[in-house]
């Protein structure tokens, strides 16, 4: 339990909010760590918040009309494809077990994905199109503007949109055919377009399928155009609504989008689908790339505002951090950064008090960028406390308190990044915190503390010595695992955990000693991920390892 937790770890402090800041000098200097060796954001808050009230109203507002929560970050948030191919759709299935089924999908865009699908989709880019005036810096990150030239859709060089409501694929297979969108409709489309100085339209035929991804020699059941605005102002963004949509006995709706003319093009951005019966619910969108940065955001997206005020967002997640770091930013531009981000994105929408949530970078791998990123989330605890519509959320501490994911455990390296379960787990973590930080039931929990509802904690040998690890990790790692519950403590004061002998670091196959089969297995393992052989913890077995072992030959 959760408690136990506390009293095992030792440095858990209470989730109580506070509405006074914390002076930067506690987690601010020339290293990464707050106290003693423990890293920095250990010593901020799990949450930050002057008003739960506040960021309550924003997300129970899904239980009577769409909450869009769009994400900005960097590849541990890219969808689709990317890293955060498992953490965006879990983010969504989570929020569908609080607030129920939603009733408005994601943006699809043409980005030209079929395997693994998008969340509830999979779609194809058009290969009828040309070059679009569009640019880049009028959109946000993972979305393509195409200029679609006429297709009737008989020849499939329309933007093609499988709509899978009934999660019937999904790049995570524990939540294939669960309960996420709405199932009963009526279902209609709403295509994304870009209004050009002469007159345009978008050409749609709707021919569901029964299939996972894009049928070729599927019937058109309908068909129609829609005009965009006739005085539109030239680069403004438009959403054209279909009728409703007709299944026609299939099991899933599918949609070619073009332009109406074989000749001028229509600048078009993605479809999104609706349920008419149940507008409700949350849908998180990632707007995310790899490698992407807090100051690409304007330096690259700064002419982005009527796509963003087009999208209409409830809610808005900088989820940064790692790359910032990685790169040497200094603590007063990453604040400076996040104030202007945050400046834009109102000015933008016209919204001096719209609601921002600042979530922290996990840890990606033992770098010199530490030191600044774990100081990041005292950053976001400054801002939080002196804006009283910013909540900020350190993943970090949450995650090393629930999940026991530190440096020097078994750990994984860059864990909620490569990794599906871990980011299924962050994902958790995200949704889990914020219901009971805001105090919202959580139906898809019946536990007192959320991390119950996903793991359980246990001690393992491994390592040459005793740690504690979560029973997922335990069986992800194929790490021996003594049961739950279990911990470290050394009842007979021999200096060793009672549940583990004395072990060298380098045993990696437990037998007592360090010798010839214990280097076949790191020789084995060599340039992998093999967490038993990466001894120094660097996510890779390598040549540092074997020295590792070396050194402890024969013990």
């Amino acid at each position: 339990m959760s408690c136990a937790v506390c009293r095992i770890i030792g440095f858990r402090i209470s989730t109580a909010l506070s509405a006074v800041a914390v002076s930067a000098a506690a987690w601010i200097g020339a290293t990464a760590h707050g106290g003693g060796d423990q890293p920095a954001f250990l010593s901020v808050p799990r949450v930050s918040v002057q008003s739960t009230a506040r960021f309550r109203g924003v997300l129970e507002g899904a239980r009577e009309e769409i909450v869009r929560m769009m994400v900005l970050g960097d590849s541990q948030e890219t969808m689709p494809g990317g890293f955060g191919a498992t953490y965006l759709p879990h983010l969504n299935a989570r929020f569908a077990e609080v607030y129920g089924p939603a009733g408005e999908s994601m943006l699809y865009t043409n980005i030209g994905m079929q395997s693994p699908p998008h969340w509830l989709s999979s779609q194809t880019t058009s290969s009828a199109r040309v070059p679009t005036t569009v640019p880049s810096s009028a959109v946000l990150p993972a979305v393509v503007v195409h200029r679609l030239l006429e297709d009737d859709g008989t020849a499939l060089g329309a933007f093609r949109t499988l709509f899978l409501h009934d999660a019937a694929a999904s790049s995570e297979a524990s939540l294939v055919d669960g309960p996420w969108f709405d199932r009963v409709g009526p279902f209609s489309a709403e295509i994304l377009a870009v209004a050009r100085s002469a007159p345009t339209a978008v050409r749609w035929v709707q021919a569901p399928s029964d299939g996972n991804v894009v049928a070729a020699g599927a019937p058109p059941v309908a068909k129609g155009t829609l005009s965009l605005p006739a005085k539109a102002a030239v680069g403004s963004f438009h959403w054209l609504q279909t009728p409703v949509l007709d299944f026609a006995g299939r099991r899933h709706l599918q949609l070619y989008v073009s332009g109406a003319s074989s000749k001028v093009g229509t600048d078009v951005a993605g479809v999104r689908f609706r349920s008419l019966g149940a507008p409700r619910g949350v849908v998180v969108q990632s707007f995310a790339r790899g490698g992407m940065r807090l100051q690409d955001v304007l330096g690259e997206h700064g002419t982005s505002g009527a796509f963003l005020r087009a999208m209409n967002p409830t809610v808005i997640v900088l989820h940064f951090g790692a790359n910032d770091a990685a790169y040497g930013i200094g603590l007063d531009e990453w604040r400076t950064r996040l104030i202007a981000t945050i400046g834009w994105i109102r000015a933008e929408l016209g919204q001096p008090d719209f609601p921002v949530i600042l979530a922290s970078d996990l840890r990606s791998g033992p770098y010199a960028g530490f030191a600044i990123l774990d100081a990041m989330p005292g950053i976001a605890h400054e801002i939080a406390m002196q804006d009283p519509d910013v909540l900020a959320l350190n993943l970090p501490r949450i995650v090393a308190e629930e999940y026991i994911w530190l440096d020097r455990r078994p750990y994984l390296f860059d864990a909620a990044h490569l990794r599906s379960y871990a980011q299924r787990m962050l994902a958790e973590a995200f949704v889990g915190e914020l219901c009971d930080a805001l105090q919202i039931p959580d139906p898809g929990c019946d536990q007192a503390e959320w991390s119950d509802c996903v793991r359980t904690l246990g001690s393992t040998c491994a390592y040459g010595g005793c740690v504690l690890v979560t029973d997922v990790d335990a069986e992800q790692l194929a790490l021996p695992w003594n049961g739950p519950g279990t911990d470290c403590s050394d009842a007979n004061g021999d200096g060793f955990a009672d549940l583990c002998p004395p072990a060298a670091t380098a045993d990696i196959n437990g037998d007592g000693s360090v010798n010839a089969a214990d280097l076949g297995i790191l020789l084995a393992a060599w340039g992998e991920f093999y967490p038993a052989a990466d001894l120094d913890y660097d996510g890779e077995v390598g040549a540092s390892d074997l020295s590792i072992l070396l050194a402890q030959w024969g013990s």
